[in-house]
């Protein structure tokens, strides 16, 4: 695969370096989803439905499943379980031609435009609170490369998912979901920009997630076990549960039972603490340990693969921002959460 017009340089990522660039990257994923699921829960609608009415929204018009696929990047199995929710609530319509039937069409529905209208300025308060500790010149710098850092990793992914839009032989096209984002400075977007400012996000994410995905299947390692793993791996002594939820951004249920599995294979070991009140106490094995070394290397080349569209000025700017991201979504989430308990007492 043709790699023109990317800077050439050598291997940034060594040692554990890669894993952590990735752990901090799939933790704010964990925590901005924690958040919008909170923000999105008073209107029953998830983060993968939003997603879909976002780019038919933006289509204005009549789309097939595969082009919804290319923007949403859901596999097919799960957006046509999204697709047909938001059928079953009137927010989409459906065309199914008699001649063939795997083509179906879809558009979005007068009600799900309006449940846009009445989301777009909560999901841009979120989003503005999350991007807030980065100023204006920081927002304005990360959306430039989270562009690129798509672009790229979709490189990446074309042999596997075939997707022509981000082919190296044309200059490079927003997502069309994307294409009528307005250009305007910061504090004068409308709420709308909150919408496609958490498409981007969710591109992002989804890209990293199936590179992820694919390179470390060989390893049995799915992304929040190696994220458990990780935050084991860097810890001097054992971590609590709470401690591990809160570096990893995972939510507790996936927190439990990720770490059930791992103990059931020998990777961690856990144990409550009476002392303190029966916390649940866990650290790595051996062949835990081992595990997370036989991950670094591979780590550490889809690191170089992800943020190889950037300088490495740009590399150190982008990996010193997501910190600050990370812990903004991490009080939004707690916020929203807290928020919600409040509301159904």
């Amino acid at each position: 695969m043709s790699q023109e017009g990317l800077p050439r340089r050598r291997s940034t990522f060594r040692d554990g370096r890669g894993l952590e660039a990735w752990s901090t990257l799939l933790r704010f994923f964990n925590l901005l989803r924690k958040a919008a699921a909170a923000t999105l829960e008073p209107v029953d609608l998830s983060d993968e439905e939003l997603v879909v009415l976002i780019c038919l929204a933006h289509t204005g018009g009549t789309v097939s499943m595969g082009e919804i696929g290319r923007s949403s990047l859901l596999q097919a199995g799960r957006l046509r379980e999204v697709v047909d929710k938001l059928e079953t609530r009137r927010l989409v319509a459906c065309q199914r031609p008699r001649k063939d039937r795997r083509k179906v069409l879809t558009r979005i529905e007068r009600a799900g435009r309006q449940l846009l209208d009445n989301v777009a300025p909560t999901m841009f308060g979120l989003i503005s609170r999350v991007v807030e500790p980065l100023g204006e010149d920081g927002t304005e710098f990360m959306r430039a490369k989270l562009r690129k850092i798509v672009w790229t990793a979709a490189v990446d992914l074309e042999g596997a998912f075939g997707d022509r839009r981000y082919d190296d032989n044309e200059a490079p096209a927003p997502p069309p979901a994307l294409v009528s984002e307005p250009v305007v400075r910061f504090r004068q977007r409308p709420p709308t920009w909150g919408l496609a400012g958490w498409l981007r996000c969710w591109q992002w994410s989804s890209h990293v997630d199936r590179i992820w995905r694919r390179e470390f299947r060989g390893l049995s390692l799915t992304v929040p076990r190696l994220q458990i793993l990780a935050a084991l791996a860097g810890a001097a002594e054992e971590v609590t549960d709470d401690a591990i939820a809160s570096s990893t951004g995972l939510s507790q249920e996936r927190l439990t039972t990720t770490l059930s599995s791992l103990q059931q294979e020998g990777l961690v070991i856990r144990w409550h603490d009476k002392a303190l009140r029966g916390t649940s106490l866990a650290k790595l094995t051996t062949r835990g340990e081992q595990k997370v070394l036989e991950a670094l290397p591979r780590a550490n080349r889809l690191a170089d693969a992800v943020y190889r569209g950037l300088s490495e000025k740009d590399l150190e700017q982008v990996l010193s921002l997501v910190p600050k991201l990370c812990s903004a979504a991490e009080q939004s989430a707690t916020a929203n959460g807290a928020g919600l308990k409040r509301g159904g007492d």
